[in-house]
C-alpha cells in the first residue's frame, strides 16, 4: 500500500532522532557562550545515583574536565539551589554565604585557582515533570543577569527538555521496534521448527493407520498402543510449546512473590514421588532454607520440567535417584535436580537449553518435547537469574538455576510463601 511507513523506516526515523539531542546540547551551550559573553556554560544531567554529569559544556576558564565528566550532585553549586539556600540568579556568590563556602569547597576538589563569582541556573524539566538537569552559567567575575539573558536562558531550557523528551521517545520507539522484530523473527522461527518436530509423529500415526486399514498391519492392542504413544507425544509437544509461547508474554509483568524455596522443593517432591516410583526412580529432596522473589507456580514448574527431563533420562539410559536440591550460594539460590543417569557429553550440555534437543546418540531413546529445559531457562532468567548443566563423576547430570536471593525475607522452611516486611 503506498505511503506506509515500513518498520525499518520507523526505526531509522528513531536513530536519527537519537543523535540530535546531543546535537543540541552543544548547540545551546554554543549559543549561550556566544550571546552572553559568560565564562562557563553547562547542561547538566542529574541522574538516578545522584551524578551531576556535564553533558555540554563551554568554557573560556581552564576545566580539569570535559564534557561528559560527572561529579557528585550534592558537590554542584546547582544542588544548593534546590535546597532554596540560594536564588538561581546570582550577581555576586561571595553575597550568598552557603553558597560561596559551597563553591570554596567544590574549588579545592577540582584543583582551579580562580572563582565562580557571578551564578545563574535554571532547570532543564521534561514534559512530564520531572527535572533532566540544569542549564548553568558561571562568570568568574560579578556582573547581572539582565531579564533578556534570564529570558533567553528560561528559553532554552524548556526547549532542552522538550528535546531531550523526544529523544528518549525516540530510544523507546527504536526499542519496540527491535522487540517487535526479534518476536516476530522468534515466532517464525518457532513454527518452523514445530512443524519439523510435529511431522515425525504424524508421520508414524498416518503410516500405522493407513498399515492397519490396508490389512498390512494387525489391529492389535500393540500397534494402537504404539499410535496413542505418538498422538500423546504429539499433545505433549503442542503443550510445551503453548506453554513456552505464555511464559514469553506473562513472565514480564507477572506478580512475584517472596517465597521459602526448600518448601516448595519438599511439596514437589511429594507430589511427584508416584511418578517416580512408577519408574523405579527414588526421588528425594536436599533443601536448605531459602527465600527468592519468583512466581510460586513459575517454581512449581521448574521443578517439574526438571524432574520430568530427568526421569525420562533414567527410563532410557538406567539410573535409578533424582534429588530436588535448594542450596544458598552467596547471592543466589541454587534450584534444581541432580541425577545418577547417562548424563551428557560436552558437546550436547552446550545445546541442552535450545528448542527442541533432546541429547545425542545415548540419548535416543528419550521422549519428549525436547522444550522442557527450554522452558525452564525461560523461567530462571525472568528473575533475573539464569541456569546451567553440568555433569556429575562418576555419572549422571546435575541442572541447576541460579536465582537471586530474596534478601530481605527471612526464609523460613516451613512456610510456602513470605510477605515482605
Amino acid at each position: 500500500m503506498e505511503g506506509r511507513v515500513s518498520l525499518a523506516e520507523i526505526a531509522e526515523l528513531g536513530s536519527r532522532t537519537l543523535t540530535s539531542a546531543a546535537g543540541e546540547i552543544a548547540a545551546v551551550t554554543e549559543l549561550v557562550q556566544r550571546t552572553t559573553g559568560i565564562d562557563i556554560t553547562v547542561v547538566s544531567e542529574v541522574t538516578a545515583d545522584e551524578q551531576y554529569v556535564f553533558r555540554g559544556l563551554e568554557s573560556r576558564a581552564p576545566l580539569p574536565f570535559g564534557a561528559g565528566a560527572a561529579i557528585p550532585y550534592a558537590a554542584s553549586m546547582c544542588s544548593r539551589i534546590h535546597l532554596g539556600e540560594a536564588p538561581a540568579t546570582v550577581p555576586d556568590t561571595r553575597r550568598e554565604p552557603a553558597l560561596w563556602q559551597h563553591w570554596l569547597t567544590l574549588k579545592e576538589g577540582l584543583g582551579v585557582d580562580w572563582d565562580i563569582l557571578a551564578f545563574c541556573t535554571r532547570d532543564v524539566v521534561l514534559p512530564d515533570g520531572t527535572r533532566f538537569g540544569t542549564l548553568c552559567l558561571h562568570h568568574l567575575e560579578e556582573r547581572e543577569f539582565s531579564p533578556d539573558e534570564q529570558a533567553l536562558l528560561e528559553v532554552l531550557a524548556r526547549m532542552l527538555g522538550l528535546e531531550i523528551w523526544r529523544e528518549r521517545a525516540a530510544g523507546q520507539l527504536v526499542e519496540a521496534v527491535e522487540a517487535y522484530e526479534d518476536a516476530e523473527r522468534r515466532r517464525v522461527e518457532l513454527a518452523d521448527e514445530l512443524q519439523h518436530e510435529l511431522r515425525a509423529p504424524l508421520q508414524v500415526i498416518d503410516g500405522y493407520a493407513e498399515g492397519m486399514l490396508d490389512g498390512v498391519i494387525a489391529r492389535d492392542d500393540e500397534h494402537v498402543t504404539l499410535v496413542r504413544r505418538e498422538a500423546g507425544r504429539a499433545i505433549q509437544l503442542l503443550a510445551d510449546v503453548a506453554d513456552l509461547v505464555r511464559l514469553e508474554l506473562e513472565t514480564r509483568d507477572e506478580e512475584r512473590e517472596l517465597v521459602a524455596a526448600d518448601a516448595i522443593a519438599r511439596e514437589m517432591r511429594d507430589r511427584l514421588a508416584p511418578l517416580a516410583e512408577a519408574a523405579g526412580v527414588e526421588l528425594r529432596v536436599d533443601a536448605e532454607p531459602a527465600a527468592v522473589a519468583i512466581a510460586p507456580r513459575r517454581l512449581e514448574q521448574l521443578f517439574v520440567n526438571l524432574v520430568r527431563n530427568s526421569l525420562r533420562a533414567l527410563e532410557a539410559g538406567g539410573g535409578g535417584s533424582i534429588t530436588i536440591f535448594v542450596r544458598p550460594a552467596g547471592e543466589v539460590v541454587e534450584a534444581g535436580v541432580e541425577d545418577d543417569g547417562p548424563g551428557m557429553r560436552a558437546d550436547e550440555l552446550e545445546r541442552a537449553f535450545d528448542r527442541f534437543y533432546r541429547g545425542g546418540s545415548d540419548r535416543v531413546g528419550v521422549q519428549g518435547s525436547g522444550l522442557g529445559l527450554t522452558i525452564a531457562r525461560r523461567i530462571a532468567r525472568a528473575t533475573g537469574g539464569d541456569i546451567r548443566a553440568e555433569a556429575r563423576a562418576p555419572r549422571g547430570l546435575r541442572v541447576a538455576a541460579r536465582l537471586p536471593v530474596a534478601a530481605e525475607a527471612a526464609a523460613g522452611g516451613g512456610e510456602r510463601a513470605l510477605q515482605a516486611p
